[in-house]
This record gives C-alpha cells, sequence and structure tokens, in this order.
C-alpha cells in the first residue's frame, strides 16, 4: 500500500469503527495527527498487504483499540 493509500484506510477504519472519537479528533483538529500516529504504529502491517484483506482491518482495528486506550 503507498502512504496515501494506508492513510485513507486508517482514516476510513477509525470513521466506521470508532465515529465518535473520529469526531472528536476532528472537531478538536487534531484527527490528521492523531491519524498519523496511528498510521506509524500500523506501518509493518500495512506494508504490502492489501487492503481488501478483511484480517487486516481487523488488525488495524486491534491497533487503533489499543492506540486509543493511551491516550
Amino acid at each position: 500500500m503507498t502512504d496515501s493509500i494506508a492513510y485513507d484506510y486508517v482514516k476510513l477504519v477509525l470513521e466506521e469503527e470508532f465515529l465518535a472519537t473520529y469526531l472528536r479528533f476532528s472537531n478538536q483538529g487534531i484527527l490528521h495527527y492523531e491519524l498519523t500516529n496511528i498510521l506509524e504504529i500500523c506501518a509493518p502491517l500495512i506494508r504490502g498487504l492489501d487492503e481488501d484483506d478483511r484480517f487486516l482491518k481487523y488488525e488495524v482495528i486491534g491497533i487503533i483499540a489499543d492506540y486509543l486506550q493511551e491516550v
């Protein structure tokens, strides 16, 4: 996955699975910052994988959930 596709993918997962958090980050003006942090954690997982892989989505959801517990 290219960086822009990976960013959009993580953004979509955050919006679909964590809508309240997505909206809060957006309203606070920190959405890009938080997505960049999440993407950095997801980078080894996402690199070279297909965005249609359903297991990838589950892994990204888990990473986001863990990240949000630490924030």
